[in-house]
């Protein structure tokens, strides 16, 4: 085999070896769909269950079988979604960082909220559903840069 052969080779080699490593690790490149999105929302609000249920502690609501089911399914679901999680971030880590740092700033302020302040919560969520426009025009969105 001539040099430009071995060197052609190799490259081939080389590439199949990092397409196997990102299947094996789950790393697609496929565009994102709903399906991925929904398999975020899935963690993410089994997550807010077990927060919540922690939130409970102390009280007669509190159950530690409850906290132990609730973390198999956190864990069962992480399981199942990292192949959707990774085809997200794999598209585009800086946003999909921001994005979950996002939901996790509003997770945390929903979770903390009092029982009224739920109740405004939701009526300003409405309100943007329904003046998304007006809304977009006046509200600007910042993302942090990823080093």
């Amino acid at each position: 085999m001539d040099r430009k052969k071995q060197i052609e080779y190799y490259k081939q080699m080389e590439q199949k070896e990092l397409e196997h490593q990102e299947r094996v690790r789950g790393v697609y490149d496929e565009p994102i769909n709903g399906r991925h999105l929904a398999y975020l929302k899935c963690v993410l609000i089994s997550q807010l269950l077990l927060e919540a249920n922690d939130d409970l502690k102390g009280s007669k609501a509190f159950k530690q079988n409850v906290k132990l089911q609730v973390n198999k399914t956190s864990k069962i679901l992480e399981r199942i979604y990292q192949e959707g999680f990774n085809t997200v971030y794999h598209n585009n880590p800086e946003m999909c960082t921001n994005v979950l740092n996002k939901i996790d700033s509003l997770m945390h302020k929903i979770k903390t909220a009092s029982i009224d302040e739920l109740v405004m919560i939701d009526a300003l969520v409405d309100n943007y559903f329904q003046n998304k426009e007006e809304h977009n025009k006046n509200q600007t969105t910042e993302f942090t840069k990823l080093d």
